[in-house]
């Protein structure tokens, strides 16, 4: 007599199922094609398994996002804060324009704009944990001098996110890297050591 299924690997089994089925409906025809019906028919399992663990379209997006994207913080310019705060740039705009990740992830972006538990789950689990190694490193830039004390750490981090973000996801303007260039210098200009105040 053969062997009970375990329960956990089967659950482990239809959940890798349900990502796989969730990426390949996304690459074949863009979030708007995707449904919790067509995601489970695709995947092999019922409508009651995925609304057990997903309750919406956009949390099963947004975990096959995270399991696809395998990106870290985009933090890699020693210990020199310039250069960290430019490799980030550089690492964020990439993310957006060089690959299916930044589609999916503008996608998202829009989705959470009515899904406000999205978008905690998306400040908390994939926007924070990039910006937390930068703020870090302004920190530390701040207690050796090498940049301005009067600035609020975020405050400075939106200096470099938020041009980028509008010409990504509202104008449509080109983020090359000339763009990007442009505004890590106006940033660090802002922020050093004797830089006006408001």
């Amino acid at each position: 007599m053969p062997a009970e299924p375990d329960p956990a690997r089967r659950s482990h089994e239809s959940w890798r199922a349900i990502l796989d089925a969730t990426f390949e409906l996304l690459e074949e025809g863009g979030y708007e094609s995707v449904t919790m019906g067509a995601i489970a028919a695709r995947a092999g399992v019922g409508r009651q398994t995925l609304y057990r663990w997903w309750p919406s379209k956009a949390a099963v997006v947004f975990e096959v996002f995270l399991d696809k994207t395998n990106i870290g913080s985009f933090l890699d310019g020693g210990e020199d804060f310039p250069a960290q705060l430019r490799a980030f740039a550089h690492g964020f705009r990439a993310l957006y324009v060089e690959g299916p990740a930044g589609t999916r992830l503008r996608e998202l972006i829009g989705a959470a704009q009515t899904d406000p538990d999205l978008a905690r789950a998306m400040v908390g689990q994939w926007f924070e944990p990039r910006r937390a190694p930068v703020r870090q490193a302004l920190h530390e830039a701040q207690k050796a001098g090498a940049i301005r004390t009067d600035v609020a750490a975020d405050a400075a981090l939106d200096l470099v996110f938020a041009p980028l973000h509008y010409r990504l996801l509202v104008s449509g303007q080109p983020v090359d890297a000339e763009y990007v260039n442009a505004i890590v210098d106006l940033a660090l200009v802002a922020l050093a050591p004797g830089a006006p105040s408001a």
